[in-house]
């Protein structure tokens, strides 16, 4: 094939296109328009609640107790603040993962973004590629692999005039391809307008949250109506102390800052990340980051720097490899490590006519070409080229695999190619080995994935032996437990993935089936890649990474792209995920503490013949020193231990015992009134007291075992919390003066507390098996 055979368009049709929205612009995009993010922040349902509690303050002349609002304005403006700096940071990362393609323009080929393509385009398409549009081949042959739209893993061979779908990816060949679909109209696009309707990246942490959100979404305008109905009317008590009651019982039911915490604590995380060259395509994937405990990757790039060179060479019969190999080499499309290293030691050359080629797939592990009257050469792995070889020379095969070197064969055959079948005469003519280059901080990575209990498993299409011996030089654990899944059916690739290390000889739809065979057994997994190779098992991966350097398939199938390709970034992303997952799940309990006893006070006044106990100023004080400043604080200390707790049952155990705890003994002092003649300010300052008291010790809970950043911290809050109370008790309608049995039954009603706390965690986890069903994360 050659390019004057084909025509592509020139400068002035493709301006033309251009005009006429002939482009190839794609719905995909890796971070949030402005739009949504000032919308997804301003226009929610919290936000319209709080805005008409504000208007019912103002309507009272009762201003003070409108401080809750500049904490609303606070939190919306650094979520924008902060998301707002993750997407100039992720658009910026992203220019550098850009899909490219060549085009051939003016007869020049020119590398072009994806989303310059333009109409009757004449793309080239290669070993590699994605096909980025929807396509027809008008010269030469590429075999492409169609999995990721209809679900066959075996590659299709395309000839001119031949279909190629968007969103496949060639395994093999070469062709000039004429662009018949663009943007919205290719087949792929169609697909994920649909999929993206229905399916997102499952987060548990994410649904978790919306479970709790739309209970409290489904109460808070009905009981704040029903509270509102029962004081003023029923009550008879003044629209001054109807309205702050019932304000105060909603305020306290919403967890303000808690989605904010989420989105910054994510957002915080992905910055982090850009840091240290890592861009996150995908934000909750960071959440699944903190499950992972298994790790697959191929040994290339990876135990190695993915570069090779060539060490012997052993001859069968005497001939002139710089003159084969060298005709082989400039005439494959090969661009693999291995073609690399050979094309090193053999330039390529053009002395030969070539008749046929079949170009490298790491399904097939061989390449061959024909040449005018000489026959064909091949070059390949041993055992797919002869799988029926001589037990000697297999053996000696294997002993080399188990040295560390990748054994290459040049075979020879009379015959022309045959596509589908190798020749009965294939000749043994020369063995090659090469080496890999050993990464230099490849056994302190690996010591990092053990000490972070992540297990690491090797998934390869070199011999594992060769594999073996690196991982062995490498200090992997367990690099004896190897085993070569050529010769496996799917049903006994099954059954063994948990039993070994390192496998050999995988094919790429093996590669997924090990991922997925993983997840079946409560695994969490991470998948690594470069290649076209690897896309199958990415995608089925719980979280996906890709380095920068592979293809554009692999960088576009992945959660997370390593943008300076070191794995040794890798154990700093998982950690990054842990820390957010025990950041959230701390605070969320704090949170989520105050609308708990919030939700059961206002309920208790609703039936019962009392006050609400609080008035919206004094929550607004109580939250703010225990909960929104030391959660904020804490979201910078680290934390990565391995996430082995379930989110919802951990949240509710810390927070169903101290919001009842809460509720029932602030019932108890309001109830004082009716006993003993009780001034209701004097009631209503104990319930902060005991309230504030409390929120203390549960932050002390939350964050326990304590680190000299959590006690300067929590010790901190305390001050501020009670020296805020005392300073500006009038200010907040506090009581000057509590009689000593006053505050010894404060200190009672305290210790009750504390003992309901116990008793109802001890009760929780029978309650918990009876009414819910457990979701890890």
């Amino acid at each position: 094939m050659e390019q004057s055979d084909v025509r592509g368009l020139t400068q002035r049709q493709v301006e033309q296109r251009i005009q006429q929205g002939q482009v190839n612009h794609s719905m995909k995009a890796i971070s949030k328009s402005y739009r949504q993010i000032f919308s997804d922040h301003i226009l929610t349902f919290f936000n319209f609640v709080n805005v008409v509690l504000l208007l019912l303050v103002i309507s009272t002349g009762h201003y003070k107790n409108m401080l809750f609002i500049f904490v609303i304005v606070f939190n919306t403006c650094a979520g924008i603040f902060q998301e707002l700096k993750a997407k100039k940071t992720l658009d910026r990362l992203a220019i550098v993962v850009r899909s490219h393609v060549e085009v051939l323009r003016d007869d020049q080929i020119q590398s072009i973004a994806v989303d310059e393509i333009v109409l009757d385009d004449c793309l080239i398409l290669r070993n590699q590629d994605q096909v980025p549009t929807d396509c027809v081949v008008v010269s030469g042959t590429v075999e492409v692999n169609e999995s990721l739209l209809t679900g066959e893993a075996e590659p299709i061979v395309k000839q001119p005039n031949d279909f190629l779908y968007s969103g496949s990816f060639v395994t093999a060949g070469k062709a000039y391809c004429k662009v018949v679909h663009v943007g919205a109209d290719n087949y792929a696009e169609t697909i994920v307008k649909e999929a993206r309707k229905f399916k997102k990246h499952q987060s548990v942490l994410n649904q978790s949250l919306n479970h709790i959100l739309k209970i409290v979404s489904c109460l808070i305008v009905p009981v704040g109506i029903l509270l509102f109905v029962k004081r003023y009317w029923i009550a008879n008590i003044s629209y001054l102390e109807a309205t702050l009651e019932t304000v105060s019982a909603l305020l306290g039911m919403i967890p303000q800052g808690l989605i904010l915490l989420t989105t910054v604590s994510l957002s915080i995380s992905v910055l982090r990340l850009a840091k240290k060259k890592v861009l996150v395509q995908e934000m909750f994937c960071i959440e699944t980051l903190a499950r992972v405990d298994v790790l697959c990757f191929d040994k290339t790039g990876t135990l190695t720097e993915g570069s090779m060179q060539l060490e012997q060479v052993i001859e069968q019969e005497k001939l002139d490899l710089a003159d084969i190999i060298g005709n082989c080499m400039a005439a494959l499309p090969d661009d693999n490590a291995t073609a690399m290293a050979l094309r090193q030691a053999y330039p390529p050359k053009e002395t030969k006519k070539v008749m046929d080629m079949i170009p490298f797939s790491s399904q097939r592990k061989y390449s061959g070409v024909s040449f005018e009257k000489e026959g064909t050469y091949y070059l390949g792995a041993f055992p797919f080229l002869f799988p029926h070889g001589s037990n000697a020379l297999a053996n000696q095969v294997q002993q080399w695999a188990s040295q560390g070197y990748r054994v290459l064969v040049l075979a020879h055959s009379q015959k022309q190619i045959e596509k589908q079948a190798l020749p009965y005469d294939l000749q043994l003519c020369t063995i090659l080995l090469l080496t890999d280059v050993l990464r230099d901080n490849v056994s302190d990575i690996l010591e990092q994935f053990a000490t972070q209990q992540v297990n690491v498993k090797i998934i390869s299409g070199d011999d594992p032996l060769t594999v073996s011996y690196i991982a062995e030089k490498a200090h992997m654990a367990h690099a004896d437990r190897w085993i070569d899944v050529s010769k496996l059916t799917d049903l006994e690739l099954e059954s063994i993935v948990d039993s070994y290390q390192i496998f050999g000889r995988v094919s790429p739809n093996q590669k997924k089936i090990i991922v997925q065979s993983l997840k079946k057994q409560g695994h969490t997994v991470a998948m690594t890649g470069d290649g076209v190779n690897d896309v199958l098992a990415l995608k089925e991966a719980d979280c996906s990474i890709a380095m920068c350097s592979g293809s554009d398939v692999a960088r576009d199938a992945a959660n997370i792209v390593l943008l300076d390709d070191q794995f040794a970034n890798l154990p700093h992303v998982v950690n990054e995920g842990r820390r957010v997952i025990h950041q959230i799940t701390a605070a969320a309990s704090m949170f989520l503490i105050k609308t708990g006893f919030s939700i059961l006070l206002a309920i208790a006044t609703l039936l019962l013949p009392n006050q609400y106990p609080f008035l919206p100023i004094q929550l607004s004080v109580i939250s703010a020193f225990g909960v929104g400043i030391p959660t904020f604080l804490m979201a910078y200390e680290a934390n990565f231990q391995p996430i082995n707790v379930h989110f919802f049952r951990t949240v509710l155990k810390k927070v169903v015992p101290v919001s009842f705890a809460i509720a029932i003994c602030n019932l108890l002092i309001m109830n004082l009134e009716r006993l003993v003649c009780v001034d209701r300010t004097v009631l209503m300052t104990m319930c902060v007291l005991l309230t504030a008291m409390t929120y203390i010790l549960a932050l002390i809970d939350v964050y326990s075992p304590f680190t000299k950043f959590r006690l300067v911290i929590v010790v901190t809050m305390t001050i501020g919390l009670f020296l805020t109370l005392y300073i500006g008790r009038d200010f907040l309608d506090l009581s000057q003066i509590i009689s000593l049995k006053q505050w010894l039954f404060l200190g009672g009603m305290l210790l009750l507390s504390q003992g309901m706390i116990v008793i109802f965690k001890r009760m929780f986890p029978f309650f918990w098996n009876l009414l819910s069903k457990e979701d890890k994360i």
